[in-house]
């Protein structure tokens, strides 16, 4: 089975896109910064959901949506990158060791786990022309995986 959450910080805001390019843009677009983790798994899914929320999202500063909805509205589009599978990725090699090491991992057992960056992009319905920018500047293709969703 497969779960997937994104984790959105509470007290983040859009800020300037421009800051994740070499050279700015003319237009005015802003972007926001939040994590996808898609996890197949065998077993409990509670026991799953239980265990990303401690291990992904802090209860103050974080919020853990759950499902393949995406969790803002109102983006032009956004780009999710990750690393490719022969990649070091140290952050999953940590929460898969802590699943290993733990009694919270009892219930259940992941089979796959991928993190992605998502970076959504808020602007006129027409800034999705400027997602090639986007990947450019911040895509590293020899170790990245990366997606561009329209809205």
């Amino acid at each position: 089975m497969r779960l997937q959450a994104e984790v959105i910080g509470r007290f983040d805001h859009a800020g300037d896109a421009n800051a994740l390019l070499y050279t700015p843009l003319g237009e005015k677009l802003t972007a926001r910064h939040t994590r996808r983790y898609l996890v197949d798994f065998e077993g409990d899914e509670a026991a799953v959901g239980g265990f990303l929320a401690k291990v992904l999202a802090d209860p103050v500063s974080h919020e853990l949506r759950a499902g393949d909805a995406p969790a803002l509205t109102g983006y032009a589009f956004f780009l999710d990158y990750g690393m490719k599978a022969g990649a070091l990725d140290h952050e999953k090699e940590t929460i898969l060791a802590h699943h290993h090491s733990t009694a919270a991992g009892a219930g259940f057992s992941i089979t796959s786990l991928k993190i992605n960056h998502r970076v959504y992009l808020f602007g006129d319905a027409g800034a999705a022309i400027h997602a090639d920018r986007f990947v450019k500047d911040i895509v590293n293709p020899a170790v990245h995986t990366w997606e561009v969703t329209a809205a």
